[in-house]
């Protein structure tokens, strides 16, 4: 099972000499969406230079909708976003001040992101009552920052990705076949559907119930 072949929390960690096809696409849409951007009037947190951050302006977004949003804090907001292809997917990023890496944290967001990451776990776990299964991936600036110094990195917004790929139940999951796999993804309950039913699970994990 995706995710869960070694049940124990597991992961690794890659260093490549080029930055991947999914995190360079992103970073290139971002640097798009900051020199296209015309600076139209919102409360939304800017990347550097004041230019906006497409990442910033989505958190704000879903944060005032409030439909797609499984998990808030005080830092940092967990939805399913509209574009999501696992059933039960999560994209978790800073809504506050736009951060483009973990290096930039501070210990109080530092705290705030491990509660709402185990908030996450929580809500993925009492689902189906069983140990979820998912793949969490982190992308932010691809390295750090040369003497303190803004650079085009620097217009990453650090978020993660989770991909689950439970479905109906903890032994039925979705599969990329068919269609899906040589055309396009499908989705099997909408967005908001899926964020309602995160939702609704307890805060509690369901093995600590009754103690």
């Amino acid at each position: 099972m995706m995710g869960c072949s070694n049940p124990h929390p597991h992961g690794q960690a890659w260093s490549l000499s080029q930055v991947p096809q999914i995190p360079s696409t992103e970073l290139t849409n971002l640097k798009e969406y900051a020199q296209q951007s015309t600076g139209e009037l919102s409360e939304a947190p800017t990347g550097p230079n004041g230019k906006r951050c497409l990442l910033c302006d989505y958190a704000h977004l879903e944060a005032g909708q409030g439909e797609r949003v499984v998990l808030q804090n005080e830092d940092w907001i967990a939805l399913v976003p509209w574009w999501a292809v696992w059933p039960f997917e999560i994209l978790l990023l800073p809504y506050k001040r736009h951060i483009p890496s973990l290096l930039e944290l501070t210990q109080e967001e530092s705290a705030s992101l491990a509660q709402i990451l185990s908030g996450v776990a929580i809500k993925y776990d009492n689902l189906f009552r069983t140990s979820f299964a998912y793949s969490m991936g982190i992308h932010q600036r691809p390295v750090p920052p040369k003497n303190n110094s803004v650079g085009e990195g620097d217009i990453a917004h650090l978020h993660f990705h989770f991909d689950p790929p439970l479905l109906r139940s903890a032994t039925v999951r979705k599969f990329l076949v068919g269609f899906e796999l040589m055309s396009e993804p499908q989705r099997d309950l909408t967005a908001e559907q899926a964020a309602q039913r995160l939702r609704d699970c307890a805060d509690v994990h369901y093995l600590e119930e009754g103690k």
